[in-house]
């Protein structure tokens, strides 16, 4: 190639692809036919004059995704590629964001739980304005103190970013026992918003290990002797309260009896079941949540999921999941 040639292909590679400029613009330019400006592009690349590179923190793990997605009878898996990122957390909110700007139709009830998955999701750019859209939140909180385990906090934040109005639960996630759970209930503004809650065409919830991160430990509803008991019973994670086990079957606890949200029932007929999480120790977590059908939507880290994988090679037989199983659950609201 003579050295003019080269010049003329760098030019015009310039003014396509750093200029923006169309190729019937630089054909006028440079007194060439617009199948020549075509031509000489493709001749750019093809001499390595030309270098295009993807640059996005939102690359997903193809493979993994089609993996859990089909063993575990998910809708959907989003897998963040992301094995040694320092802002995981920030990334899965960012990704799970964009899920939800597609998936949230306009006129749709959104259920919202609350968890740091869920307070970064919510806090995410990726979200947008929708019309007629309300957000109703689907459990109590547990506490004011942390604020991403604020239930009426996070439904009031995704409300403002959707544009949609909000509907609260302003009691307690976990009371004394049933009979305060019971009186509350009966609050006609509470039974609204679990009336509501079991409208939901959609929900965004966390998805919880049982271990020390959880949010009513962290909260101090719970203690180091009541993990080990729901950890003795079987159960590996929770989903707005409902605790599971590795199998997907709801595991009974007294703690049911006097929790303030929508339970296993409602959950599982809302339509789209959009669990978030990261890390490997909530692996066994998701599994189970997906088992149990109280997520058929999860949205996680390329390290959760190599776990996950590890996990269901290791499942020999392999476990089938029951979807619904509620054996000796005592059933909430």
């Amino acid at each position: 190639m003579s050295g003019s040639e080269l010049r003329q292909l760098v030019e015009v590679a310039h003014l396509y692809y750093v200029r923006d400029l169309p190729q019937k613009e630089i054909a006028s330019r440079m007194g060439l036919s617009r199948s020549k400006v075509s031509r000489m592009l493709t001749k750019a690349r093809a001499q390595g004059l030309i270098e295009i590179r993807v640059r996005s923190s939102l690359i997903t793990e193809l493979g993994l995704e089609e993996r859990l997605k089909r063993e575990l009878g998910l809708k959907e898996c989003l897998v963040l590629a992301a094995p040694d990122s320092t802002d995981v957390a920030e990334r899965v909110g960012a990704l799970a964001g964009n899920y939800l700007k597609e998936n949230i139709a306009d006129g749709s009830i959104v259920g919202v739980g609350w968890s740091s998955a869920v307070y970064k999701t919510v806090c995410s750019d990726a979200l947008q304005q929708k019309r007629g859209v309300t957000v109703v939140q689907l459990i109590g909180s547990v506490g004011d103190a942390i604020i991403e385990l604020n239930g009426v906090y996070v439904t009031g934040r995704l409300a403002d970013t959707l544009g949609a109005q909000a509907r609260y639960m302003h009691a307690p996630m976990i009371v004394t026992d049933s009979a305060v759970r019971d009186g509350l209930t009966r609050d006609p503004y509470i039974r609204k918003s679990l009336t509501m809650a079991r409208r939901a065409d959609i929900m965004l919830v966390g998805v919880g290990a049982v271990n020390e991160n959880i949010g009513q430990y962290r909260a101090g509803y719970l203690d180091d002797d009541d993990l080990k008991h729901i950890r003795d019973r079987g159960a590996v994670g929770e989903v707005v309260g409902t605790y599971f086990s590795r199998e997907g079957a709801v595991v009974p606890l007294e703690l049911n009896e006097r929790i303030i949200g929508l339970n296993f029932e409602g959950l599982i007929n809302i339509p789209l079941r959009v669990g978030v999480s990261w890390g490997v120790q909530k692996a066994l977590a998701n599994i189970g949540a997906a088992r149990s059908g109280l997520i058929n939507v999860l949205i996680t880290d390329e390290n959760a999921a190599r776990e996950m994988v590890d996990v269901l090679n290791g499942e020999n037989p392999p476990l089938i999941s029951h979807p619904g199983s509620v054996t000796g659950y005592q059933a909430r609201e």
